[in-house]
């Protein structure tokens, strides 16, 4: 019987792991991409160290020590720097095709924080931290049963050859509705426990978000804060993503549905480019870079039934796994989280949740 299997290596995945390792559990951690974060991606341009450069969010960017503690308290233990979200001047406004409205009030961003060198510094460090040795990349779960008193979990990697793992128990931090859709689970784990776990939708997975980079951030010569809010597209929210001694940047997220996207492909950027040209003046029309993620198209992330969320959806009230599978399969993912369910810090919230029932086990 193998150690305790952790299936997903985003932010609670690798949290999970952290804190079994300091309890001296072993741990084995199963990601089925190439690369460790999930939903965590920093894009860079340049040298990322050193101007000129940076680092960009492609995924989240933001947490709020005012209501979140775990975050603030992972970011200084990992020996990174946040700061900021920069909001100070004007927020643009753009009601209809040729509207434009200039906004001297505070913007909604007040309060967040961004990590320097971006989300992707944070899990570099944690996985830092950690046995290089019992994180295993390219290993997408397929099925789990159980078998006498312990999981067998079944992995297909990138070539299609399969693998099979026994533990004595199971942390996933995958979304739920990825879980109950993406891996068979034998026996059932109870009357609608699938369904209601399809039914949780996943914060961010049929988002698309785009970084523009300049030279500077010309915007605020003009008393702008870079933020920016649209209901002619393509992007409908947008904000100054300038890192601390790097290349200027506006990112924003995408309003259009992914069909369209895919749809209009490559042209994306030059729309965007000319949206920002219109809000932000004629600086904004020559970007030395455009940088995009598009995470409905991430089979690691989205299933069909996602659908882009401009709102938080409320998280929390799911079943938790019955029958056979109580006690061997605990819930990790930022979905899970029973009060800051879909942020980080719900992943932080939720691989906590699961390591102290292991820590009881």
């Amino acid at each position: 019987m193998a150690e305790v299997l952790i299936i997903g290596g985003g932010l609670g995945g690798l949290h999970a792991a952290m804190l079994l390792q300091e309890l001296g559990v072993g741990y084995q951690l199963l990601e089925g991409s190439d690369r460790l974060g999930g939903r965590i991606l920093s894009g860079t341009v340049g040298a990322a160290e050193s101007p000129p450069g940076g680092a960009y969010d492609l995924g989240p960017a933001w947490f709020w020590p005012a209501f979140q503690r775990r975050m603030p308290a992972l970011v200084t233990r990992m020996g990174l720097t946040a700061r900021p979200q920069h909001t100070a001047g004007a927020l643009m406004w753009e009601e209809a095709p040729g509207s434009l409205m200039r906004i001297e009030s505070g913007a909604p961003t007040d309060g967040s924080m961004r990590v320097d060198g971006g989300l992707g510094a944070l899990v570099d460090a944690m996985a830092m931290d950690l046995d290089a040795g019992r994180i295993h990349r390219g290993a997408r779960v397929v099925a789990m049963r159980v078998v006498g008193r312990g999981v067998e979990v079944e992995t297909v990697d990138n070539s299609g050859a399969g693998s099979t793992h026994l533990a004595p128990l199971v942390i996933t931090a995958l979304p739920l509705r990825l879980l109950a859709q993406t891996i068979h689970l034998d026996p059932d784990p109870g009357p609608g426990v699938l369904a209601a776990w399809a039914g949780v939708p996943t914060w961010m997975a049929a988002q698309a978000k785009v970084v523009v980079v300049y030279e500077s951030p010309f915007w605020r010569e003009d008393g702008l804060s870079g933020e920016a809010r649209s209901r002619v597209g393509p992007l409908v929210e947008i904000h100054d993503a300038t890192p601390p001694g790097g290349l200027a940047a506006l990112t924003g997220f995408v309003g259009w549905p992914p069909e369209v996207r895919e749809q209009v492909g490559d042209r994306l950027a030059d729309a965007v480019v000319d949206q920002l040209t219109g809000l932000f003046g004629p600086r904004a029309a020559t970007p030395l870079a455009v940088l995009r993620k598009d995470w409905a198209r991430d089979p690691l992330l989205a299933t069909d039934d996602d659908a882009p969320l401009m709102t938080h959806p409320r998280y929390g009230g799911h079943p938790g796994p019955a029958g056979a599978w109580d006690g061997l399969l605990l819930l990790a993912g930022a979905e899970a989280a029973p009060e800051s369910g879909g942020y980080m810090e719900g992943a932080l919230e939720a691989s906590s949740l699961a390591v102290d029932t292991v820590r009881e086990h």
